[in-house]
């Protein structure tokens, strides 16, 4: 069976064949898993140069040692994987590998706004950074990838919600762990003279009138300050204006109620404090990719 990932020419953007040589002994291929390729096998060789891939790419050693040479900084270094070293690959970032014997992996890919979007993290507004990392231990990654590859051999018996799950604990562990996020948290924290106690009791004012009309002013009234300074040093410790919070607790909570099965979309946008249907359609939109009624048509 010939692979499914897609590899792309880091300089002309053209599609590469450098995965033409993966031989796939099993997949999720039939599943209906949006943006994710999950797949084991093996190759006789890999020599993919200066490509790219569209996804947040895992491959994991699996049966035996392998020994190649990846390209840094302009020359080759070379490795020796073991069965369970992770090789982590970012999406958009090239890499030029020379490996000459056979290799064996399971390779989980997920697509890059599938995987951000199911990240339990705060992270909009964030300029995030990722490595490309080799020779990764690391069990938490492991143990999910291994549930995956559970998942798939069930034919997806637990549903789209635990596959989405299981991506959520994946990209959250990852860029809590692997990019510069950690960093960016502690900067905001340090330059905003907010602290997270303020940010909770916003929290509990958004819940508690989460149906009515909430303004930017009572949001500053309530930690005691001028709007100015609310506006300022919210968004240095959050990283989104309070605007944009807001709207992002109203889209999550109408996600989780349009999920719940029988559904009104006009009366969701109501409760959540939409103006209109039409605003939340555009509203949601934007932040899913897909408007209420696809969401629930996709959910049934």
């Amino acid at each position: 069976m010939k692979s499914s990932l897609k590899f792309y020419d880091f300089e002309s953007k053209a599609l590469s064949d450098c995965g033409d040589v993966l031989d796939i002994e099993f997949s999720n291929h039939e599943l209906n898993w949006p943006g994710v390729i999950l797949e084991k096998g093996m190759s006789p060789h890999f020599y993919p140069t200066n490509v790219f891939t569209p996804y947040f790419y895992f491959a994991v050693a699996i049966d035996q040692d392998l020994n190649w040479s990846v390209e840094t900084n302009g020359s080759f270094s070379d490795l020796k994987s073991s069965p369970g070293n992770i090789w982590i690959n970012p999406p958009e970032t090239p890499f030029t590998h020379d490996i000459s014997e056979p290799c064996y992996f399971v390779i989980l890919a997920i697509e890059k706004q599938v995987f951000l979007e199911n990240c339990a993290l705060s992270i909009e507004g964030i300029q995030l950074q990722f490595l490309n990392n080799y020779n990764v231990l690391d069990e938490t990654i492991n143990g999910i990838i291994r549930l995956f590859m559970l998942e798939a051999q069930a034919k997806g018996r637990n549903g789209n919600a635990y596959m989405k799950n299981l991506i959520s604990l994946l990209a959250t562990h990852y860029i809590h762990n692997y990019s510069n996020y950690v960093d960016l948290k502690n900067s905001q924290l340090a330059a905003s003279k907010f602290d997270q106690h303020q940010v909770d009791r916003v929290d509990q004012f958004i819940e508690a009138n989460i149906g009515s009309a909430i303004s930017v002013d009572d949001m500053a009234d309530l930690l005691g300050c001028s709007k100015f300074y609310f506006l300022r040093e919210f968004k240095k410790l959050v990283g989104v204006t309070p605007y944009q919070y807001l709207m992002n607790k109203r889209l999550e909570q109408a996600k989780v109620a349009l999920s719940s099965g029988s559904v009104n979309i006009a009366l969701t946008a109501h409760e959540l404090g939409f103006n209109d249907q039409s605003h939340f359609t555009r509203a949601f939109k934007n932040h899913f990719g897909m408007t209420p009624g696809q969401f629930v048509k996709q959910r049934q």
